[in-house]
């Protein structure tokens, strides 16, 4: 099994769940066919790790964009989704043949690895799921996930790879997700392609400040000290128009090298006077010692709401 295929080998998340379901209740059953496509609008693409991605570019250099991986040919009844490897020796292809009221009618699946033992692999697919956001036959710019199950049947050869290696069949699941990107998008690379998908999906905003990062902000010294510390800031309930609530919300910044940024230092609550921000900011372990958020393993910029007890 080649290394592309263990990874994808995993188990189906809830995404693909949700379609199975939608397809057996609209009276396409898995069993002995592949059902149809569903069309849904209801995407998590670029945080999506599960699926092995059909759309990446694979060169650096901006004149070398790969143009797209995913194409219909032949009578526009035929989505084909590809990738292979630079080295042309490894890598796997994806055929889906859709019948004009999107019916899988059959799908095939071929993987290549460079062998010269003699063996040799075939592969069928016995089920299908996908999911497009719009019909591929209506739309250029197309986005999908599917997820196949693979029997996957070895047959050793004359010179098996190591002794006692025999012909086996093994059941694999391989999940796929595919984009057709428009040029608008393919000109200014993958890293703006991802930082638009992640404000889409609300992981952060505009401008910059992550939401909803895999690991929040923590202070450096723990909690119960960042406790203390903020202890020395309580007010005055005269300081604000606040009567009814036991706190105000501090709400601070901290960027990707764990310091808070002063000016965007904020009290949500009315207050009438502004002093304590002024005493905030003068605080060197407040504004300096903090881990960063983390956001697929990188430091990132993150919002952080303290609470500012009354005296």
């Amino acid at each position: 099994m080649s290394n592309i295929l263990m990874l994808a080998n995993i188990k189906m998340n809830s995404l693909t769940h949700i379609i199975i379901g939608l397809l057996i209740f609209s009276g396409q059953s898995l069993f002995g066919q592949m059902g149809r496509a569903a069309i849904t609008y209801q995407y998590v693409y670029e945080l999506d790790n599960t699926y092995f991605p059909h759309d990446y570019f694979v060169a650096s250099d901006m004149a070398e964009l790969l143009d797209t991986a995913v194409s219909i040919l032949g009578d526009e009844k035929i989505l084909k989704i590809t990738n292979t490897f630079n080295d042309g020796f490894t890598g796997h292809a994806v055929e889906f043949v859709l019948s004009s009221d999107l019916e899988i009618v059959r799908v095939d699946y071929q993987e290549w690895t460079d062998l010269i033992d003699g063996s040799k692999t075939d592969y069928t697919v016995e089920k299908a799921v996908l999911s497009m956001n719009e019909s591929p036959f209506k739309s250029k710019l197309i986005t999908g996930h599917y997820t196949l199950q693979i029997r996957e049947d070895y047959f050793a050869g004359e010179q098996p790879r190591k002794e006692g290696d025999r012909d086996t069949t093994t059941y694999l699941i391989f999940n796929g997700k595919f984009k057709v990107y428009s040029n608008k998008e393919k000109e200014k690379g993958r890293e703006w392609i991802i930082n638009q998908n992640e404000i889409t999906m609300g992981v952060k905003d505009s401008s910059g400040v992550y939401l909803m990062p895999d690991d929040f902000a923590e202070f450096k010294f723990g909690s119960d000290s960042l406790k203390a510390l903020l202890k020395e800031f309580e007010i005055d309930r005269s300081e604000s128009t606040e009567q009814l609530k036991s706190v105000v919300t501090l709400q601070i910044l901290i960027d990707e090298n764990g310091r808070v940024e002063k000016e965007s230092m904020a009290i949500w609550e009315p207050m009438r006077s502004l002093e304590i921000l002024s005493r905030l900011k003068k605080n060197k372990a407040l504004m300096t010692e903090w881990y960063p958020a983390t956001y697929k393993g990188r430091p990132v910029k993150s919002e952080l709401n303290l609470p500012l007890k009354f005296k």
